[in-house]
């Protein structure tokens, strides 16, 4: 069996395959990635937590209001211009959490580093995701119909 440090395991790599082709595949929105820079300080963000015996850690992303809201109309396929509902958002985020974090989760499997994934939670407004100490951080910043988005990933191998 391999053994998969948090050296050897390239989450930004795997964070740059995986978000376009889920952008791609449910939305069919291109999405391209970006230098860092700011997010609005309030947005929806989704969150999928992963677990295994080697590995601890969360993926989210962070989505601009206005972005979301573009993105689950693209889903439904709302081609009236007419606005997506709350919860039309927050399934919409809460599935790109689940798809992208259930990628990390298969490239994790591919390394042997098997885990499991909680179900989505979705957060709204203005906070800052802080890590604790031993917790391997990355941040990915990508741009989607004019607008940055961000997924974020914290993972601590054991």
């Amino acid at each position: 069996m391999k053994t998969t440090t948090s050296t050897s395991f390239n989450t930004g790599e795997h964070v740059a395959a995986i978000v376009p082709n889920v952008f791609e595949t449910m939305l069919a929105l291109p999405v391209s990635i970006v230098n860092p820079g700011l997010l609005p300080a309030t947005r929806v963000s989704g969150a999928v937590g992963i677990a295994g015996e080697h590995v601890n850690g969360t993926v989210y992303i962070h989505l601009p209001e206005t972005l979301a809201r573009e993105a689950a109309r693209a889903m439904l396929q709302n081609t009236t211009g007419q606005a997506a509902s709350d919860n039309d958002v927050h399934d919409m985020v809460g599935e790109l959490a689940n798809m992208i974090g259930g990628g990390l989760k298969s490239k994790l499997c591919d390394a042997d580093v098997f885990c499991a994934m909680s179900t989505p939670s979705v957060i709204r407004g203005a906070f800052e995701v802080e890590a604790t100490p031993g917790v391997r951080v990355e941040k990915i910043y990508f741009a989607c119909l004019g607008q940055r988005f961000a997924v974020e990933v914290h993972l601590q191998f054991n």
